[in-house]
């Protein structure tokens, strides 16, 4: 079975040839596979977002290679388009990219350039903003006449609006309120199990990692430093931490109540998993 997105081989550089030359991504080499929730964190200039904008071409490797649903997007001005409509992107702030008078033309943008006519447009749109929980009373509105992150889910209800099978999003709830951050987290999280889509997504919130994520791709210093479950990567918290990194808040909470004595396991990354061994310590009982 082929994968969702494989990179082998993958190195970029920025100013390349020149005394200022910076490798962005090194030697990558890095399989997902179809329907996964990968989570990608790293510290601030990582590499994170040159890496994911190789995924659909964006950016062209300077060394290796990268395949998506098993073919080499390079090999071909077809390939390669191809691989835009496979792989959708929706970077930090995808709102300042709404133009169109409504709501509803922004969202049929894409689908329109993929030139379906018009009674798949408008099936697209209005699955694309059930999807993203675009209220259909928005559809019709000036989109500069939302909210915040009402906006940021009509932005990303165009890039779901075209169908990919792999879905991009780089800080996805970077910039909003409390209430908004975790009503678009639980949107991508019932993306996901509704479409069976395969998810990437970058973030510096370790508790949204921790909620949604399959899989972590750890990078440092332009590589992949390390990669694996939630479990297997938020138990190197001191590797972790050397990079500029940290565990979920309430991992580090319980791990404390370890220290203190207390009988509580210390692989615990979300508050639900929290909660019945605090029940548990307030009843006077032992955590486990």
């Amino acid at each position: 079975m082929t994968s969702a997105i494989e990179i082998t081989g993958l190195s970029h550089y920025y100013n390349k040839g020149t005394p200022n030359e910076v490798a962005a991504i090194k030697n990558a080499n890095l399989r997902i596979e179809k329907g996964e929730l990968v989570a990608i964190i790293g510290h601030t200039g990582s590499g994170k977002s040159t890496l994911i904008s190789h995924f659909n071409g964006l950016l062209k490797p300077d060394e290796g290679k990268v395949f998506v649903d098993g073919k080499d997007i390079w090999q071909s001005k077809e390939s390669l388009r191809e691989s835009r409509f496979k792989v959708g992107l929706c970077f930090q702030y995808p709102e300042y990219q709404l133009f169109e008078d409504t709501v509803f033309k922004d969202i049929a943008f894409g689908p329109k350039n993929m030139k379906l006519d018009d009674e798949e447009v408008k099936r697209r749109v209005l699955r694309a903003a059930q999807l993203a929980g675009v209220k259909p009373e928005h559809l019709d509105k000036s989109p500069f006449d939302l909210s915040g992150g009402e906006k940021r889910r009509a932005a990303i209800a165009g890039v779901m609006s075209m169908q990919p099978q792999v879905l991009v999003f780089d800080e996805p709830a970077a910039g909003l309120d409390p209430h908004a951050r975790k009503q678009l987290i639980d949107m991508i999280k019932s993306y996901r199990e509704q479409t069976g889509c395969t998810v990437i997504f970058v973030s510096h919130s370790m508790e949204d990692v921790a909620y949604l994520a399959d899989r972590i791709i750890v990078i440092n210093q332009a590589e992949i430093a390390m990669q694996g479950s939630v479990s297997e990567v938020f138990s190197r918290g001191d590797e972790l931490t050397s990079m500029g990194l940290n565990v979920p808040e309430i991992t580090r909470i319980f791990l404390m109540l370890r220290e203190k004595g207390y009988d509580v396991p210390k692989d615990v990354y979300t508050v639900g998993q929290a909660v019945p061994h605090i029940k548990r310590l307030m009843e006077g009982g032992r955590a486990i």
